[in-house]
């Protein structure tokens, strides 16, 4: 069986973080076995709405991975952005969470992404989370955390 990975994240923003964990994957002999990984941006064109997909795609996958930097990202009609939405369907289906947070320098970041961030460091209801300050060094940390889960 392979776990199915959902990559969240602005993805303008973090393009080399997204393509950095499909990388991991499809170029590790362990990892490619296990792991399979969902990039939005590889998906074709479909007749449903973009929120209604990317949702989708969450409820369908194993693993919820959120690269989260300084921007929020677009908002919609709920007044969320892609990825918050992402997160909340994740949450609410109980999936595995790993959550990579860019940088150390949180005052720099959009209101609400903070505000996202603050809610993820809660120590009562959040996750436990990584941060990283660039590539070689986010995807030693996104290796390291699918080792941990295959034990």
């Amino acid at each position: 069986m392979k776990y199915k990975i959902f990559i969240s994240s602005v993805q303008k923003e973090l393009k080399d973080e997204r393509s950095a964990v499909k990388e991991i994957i499809t170029e590790n002999v362990l990892l490619k076995e296990y792991f399979r990984v969902f990039l939005f941006e590889d998906s074709p064109a479909k007749g449903k709405s973009v929120k209604t997909a990317y949702l989708e795609e969450v409820r369908k996958s194993d693993i919820y991975l959120a690269i989260l930097g300084n921007e929020y990202g677009a908002v919609s009609k709920s007044n969320l952005s892609g990825t918050e939405q992402e997160f909340r369907e994740a949450r609410k289906t109980n999936k595995e969470v790993l959550v990579y947070i860019e940088g150390h320098n949180d005052v720099s970041r959009d209101k609400r992404m903070r505000e996202l961030i603050r809610e993820i460091r809660d120590e009562d209801t959040g996750f436990k989370y990584k941060r990283f300050n660039n590539v070689p060094q986010f995807k030693k940390s996104v290796y390291e955390s699918l080792v941990d889960l295959l034990r």
